[in-house]
């Protein structure tokens, strides 16, 4: 009756094994108990014969429910056959990555951060090949460059007068805000609604207040940097950051070219549209290596995310997927469970109401609404304190990090809307920016560290041996002219390559001191350990 009246098969069949059942019993029950309370029966019959004559039909029984199931089950079609008859009419597909992308986490999709964080980030954005190449953000319709989004969020007062405008960007005409909740479909900017140059210390401000609850809680803080990232991450600059996601663990030509036009000159462009037909994978590589993939601001955003999830509230949120449906690899089950993980960033809001509204299509078209659980340690960042566009009305948005794992618990068919509730398990691969900073550090430490040793043991004379360890000392591992660790300061301080090469740059600037050894004077060659002292 429930198939007839189009109701879910699997439904029906555990709603007709409950109710068969508690039928067997109740007939079951009956027919013993009017066995136990006739006198006759309990003179005519033993126990054993009362065993006998009550097993036969509940073997029946069973195997005639079993022969039902069977022939309901060869029957009715199954519920990944369902969700892919109800996903039939065509959509744009959101891409979802496999488990193997989550145990990788965003190392393996952009490689590592640098240590020298903020010199790194600024570099990204201001001198790389597609800093003063102009681009177009998909939702805002601001024309703008990576260099003028750097410095609007650093310096909105000075650095109108370093890059020589008059007036930063403004939103193009049809602007609109990209909700969660699907409220972009329908809200355009406002004046009062548009970015404001607001100066840094604002922002540093606020920050301190987010730091004192971190505090309270006995929490790590948040830093500048992270500050910086989470502002170039709510404005224009969240298009680079997407393709860059999207694109380098993707083997979807169209993603591909995205990331090439938004993060490369336009010569580079050229040569991979004029080579892509010939050889995909290898005009991809080419065009990747001149490609800004922005790797230290992506982990920096990461990190405060994670660090800012800790103070966000485990609640049920929503997002609605605006003319798309997830892959097919997504609801259908593998090993017993179903789900994918996102290779980007993504929001989410707690209003289920207005996500519900946005999702809504046809009995035909369903919709499609992601109902997302939290828990006690993967949850979404709020990020509208720091956005260079804050939520109306108080309103709320949770911010996941790259390469989140939705497990998919259940599929509602709510007629015009289908409802994925998902469980959310944030990859944690990826350590806060001031861990792999002071990992790569420690690391680097101990490699001198035993560099210098090795130079005592090596050296005949104590003397001689003791001075050569105090220049190594104080050339690699000693305080710089601004008084840090000079080893925390410089782009080669970096493990995998002192490892491989078992060379280090001469200082800049660097003469030699007394010891009369030649240092290179600051020649940026690589000197060996021997060679330096």
């Amino acid at each position: 009756v429930a198939l007839q009246q189009g109701g879910c098969s699997l439904c029906s069949r555990r709603a007709l094994r409950r109710s068969s059942r508690r039928a067997c019993s109740a007939v079951l029950a009956a027919q013993m108990g009017n066995c136990s309370s006739s006198p006759a029966g309990r003179d005519r019959y033993s126990k054993d014969s009362d065993a006998r004559r009550a097993a036969p039909p509940t073997r029946s029984l069973t195997f005639k429910l079993n022969q039902l199931d069977e022939q309901l089950s060869k029957s009715a079609p199954s519920p990944d056959a369902q969700l892919a008859e109800r996903l039939a009419e065509p959509k744009k597909v959101r891409e979802m990555c496999g488990p193997a992308a989550f145990v990788g986490g965003l190392h393996a999709v952009v490689g590592a951060a640098n240590t020298a964080v903020m010199e790194t980030m600024q570099e990204e954005h201001t001198i790389r090949h597609d800093s003063r190449v102009p681009f177009v953000s998909d939702h805002l319709l601001i024309e703008t460059t990576s260099e003028t989004e750097f410095w609007f969020v650093l310096d909105p007062v000075g650095g109108l007068g370093r890059l020589g405008l008059e007036r930063w960007p403004e939103e193009g005409p049809g602007a609109r805000r990209s909700f969660a909740s699907g409220r972009s479909s329908e809200e355009l900017l406002g004046a009062a609604n548009k970015r404001q140059p607001l100066p840094h210390a604002a922002f540093c401000e606020r920050m301190r207040g987010r730091n004192e609850m971190l505090r309270q809680h006995g929490l790590a803080e948040l830093l500048e940097e992270e500050l910086i990232g989470g502002r170039l991450f709510t404005g224009p600059m969240n298009a680079k950051y997407q393709a860059a996601l999207r694109a380098l663990d993707s083997a979807d030509a169209g993603r591909r070219r995205k990331f090439v036009q938004l993060c490369s000159d336009p010569q580079t462009l050229s040569q991979y549209e004029a080579a892509v037909e010939a050889d995909p994978e290898g005009a991809w590589a080419a065009a990747r290596m001149l490609c800004t993939s922005y790797s230290t601001t992506l982990h920096v955003i990461k990190s405060l995310l994670l660090r800012l999830s800790k103070l966000s509230r485990a609640t049920p949120v929503y997002r609605a997927l605006h003319g798309e449906a997830p892959p097919a690899a997504f609801w259908r089950e593998r090993f017993g469970a179903r789900g994918g993980v996102d290779p980007g960033f993504f929001s989410a809001c707690p209003d289920r109401a207005a996500a519900a509204l946005a999702a809504r299509g046809s009995q035909h078209a369903p919709g499609v609404l992601l109902e997302i659980e939290q828990g006690l340690v993967s949850r979404g960042a709020d990020l509208g304190w720091l956005s260079q566009y804050p939520p109306p009305d108080g309103a709320c948005e949770l911010v996941f990090p790259p390469h989140t794992a939705l497990d998919v618990v259940e599929v509602v068919d709510e007629g015009e809307t289908l409802v994925f509730r998902c469980r959310a398990t944030v990859n944690r691969s990826d350590l806060a920016i001031d861990k792999v900073v002071s990992t790569k550090r420690d690391g680097l430490n101990c490699i001198m560290t035993s560099m210098k040793f090795s130079l005592m043991r090596e050296i005949a004379d104590e003397a001689d041996a003791r001075l050569a360890a105090q220049e190594f000392h104080a050339l690699v591992l000693g305080p710089d002219d601004d008084g840090r660790p000079f080893a925390t300061v410089r782009s080669w301080a970096n493990i995998s390559g002192v490892c491989r090469t078992g060379t280090f740059p001469a200082r800049d600037g660097y003469s030699g001191g007394d010891s009369g050894g030649d240092s290179g004077g600051g020649s940026g060659g690589g000197e060996t350990a021997g060679q330096l002292c």
